[in-house]
C-alpha cells in the first residue's frame, strides 16, 4: 500500500479556510464540509501526493493535514 492524506478534523475546524480544497488535483478527493467546517479525504482516490499537506503546512502554518499508511483505507480520511 501507500500513503494518504488525512485531516486533522479538529485542528482544520478551528480556520475554516478550504484552501488546501483549491490544490488537490485529483477530482473529488479533498472537499470540505460546511456542517462539521473542516476538509474531509475521499482515501480510495487520493494519490498521496501530499500536495495538500504542504499547502497546509508549510504555506498555511496549520498542520491540519498528514499522510498516513493506507492499509485499511475509509472514504472519511478524517481522524
Amino acid at each position: 500500500m501507500y500513503y494518504v492524506a488525512q485531516v486533522i478534523k479538529d485542528e482544520c475546524s478551528k480556520y475554516n479556510c478550504k484552501q488546501c480544497t483549491l490544490f488537490c488535483p485529483e477530482p473529488n478527493t479533498l472537499m470540505y464540509t460546511d456542517e462539521g467546517h473542516h476538509a474531509y479525504v475521499n482515501t480510495l482516490r487520493c494519490k498521496g501526493c501530499a500536495l495538500c499537506v504542504y499547502v497546509c503546512s508549510e504555506l498555511l502554518k496549520r498542520d491540519s493535514i498528514e499522510m498516513v499508511y493506507a492499509e485499511n483505507r475509509d472514504v472519511a480520511g478524517v481522524r
